[in-house]
């Protein structure tokens, strides 16, 4: 039997956001304005601009999760216009699933040392940590999986999921 699911987790635009997308209007207006006056002043200004360009994508990524037969890609979507993959693995390979902070996360024997955080820091979701241990992607993985997404992940490798 076929397993496809797929979890989106959305952030919202925050007043941080909403503050640097308007700078970078406010840095390339009064830049462009100047042009006559003061060359430098230009291209402070929207070099000023086309780095809170930049920044302001850091500000609004969402992730989403898939699930297909076993098999988990994790993708990162950045201002819902741009999409790339972050992790791709098994859950044959992962040893644990278990929420952030928990007994079984304190206990993993042989942590791995890489951290990769898959979920927006808008989100008031519980955190599960999965320790992926076998493979190139030896890490840990921090997301936040809803019920469906966790019981097939159980399905598969009931050993590795605790949700408590």
């Amino acid at each position: 039997m076929d397993h496809f699911y797929e979890q989106l987790i959305t952030t919202s635009k925050t007043g941080i956001y909403k503050t640097v997308n308007g700078a970078m209007y406010v840095f390339a207006i009064v830049g462009l304005a100047s042009f006559t006056t003061n060359l430098i002043l230009v291209v402070i200004l929207l070099a000023m601009a086309v780095a809170c360009f930049f920044y302001k994508q850091k500000l609004f990524v969402e992730f989403e999760y898939q699930f297909t037969n076993g098999e988990i890609d994790i993708e990162k979507i950045i201002e819902m216009k741009k999409r790339s993959k972050v992790v791709a693995f098994n859950i044959k390979e992962v040893g644990l699933i278990a929420p952030e902070g928990s007994d079984a996360v304190k206990d993993f024997y042989n942590k791995p040392n890489t951290i990769v955080k898959c979920y927006p820091d808008t989100s008031k979701k519980k955190v599960y940590v999965a320790m992926v241990t076998e493979g190139n992607n030896k890490m840990q993985l921090m997301f936040v999986p809803d019920e469906k997404f966790l019981d097939l992940c159980y399905k598969i490798n009931p050993r590795a999921v605790k949700k408590e």
